[in-house]
C-alpha cells in the first residue's frame, strides 16, 4: 500500500511539473510569435525601404545619364564649331 501511496505521490508530482512545462512553452511561443510578428513587420518596412531606395537610384542614374549625354554633346558641338 505505501508502494501505491509513493508512485502516487510521484505521478502527482510529475503531473505538476509537466503542467509547469506546458504553461511555460505556451508562454515561450506567445513571446516567439511576437517576435515572428515584428520580424515580419521589420521586413516588409526594409522591402519598402529598399524599393523607395531603388526608385531614387534609378533617377539618380538617369540624371547621370542626361547630363552626361549633355556634356558630351556640348563637347561635340564645341568641337565641331571650331
Amino acid at each position: 500500500m505505501q508502494r501505491m501511496l509513493d508512485r502516487l505521490t510521484q505521478t502527482a508530482e510529475q503531473q505538476k511539473e509537466l503542467h509547469a512545462m506546458v504553461a511555460r512553452l505556451l508562454r515561450e511561443n506567445g513571446e516567439l510569435r511576437e517576435e515572428m510578428d515584428d520580424l515580419r513587420s521589420m521586413v516588409t518596412r526594409l522591402t519598402d525601404q529598399r524599393a523607395e531606395t531603388v526608385q531614387a537610384l534609378r533617377g539618380l542614374a538617369a540624371y547621370v545619364t542626361a547630363v552626361k549625354h549633355e556634356v558630351m554633346r556640348r563637347s561635340r558641338e564645341g568641337t565641331s564649331s571650331e
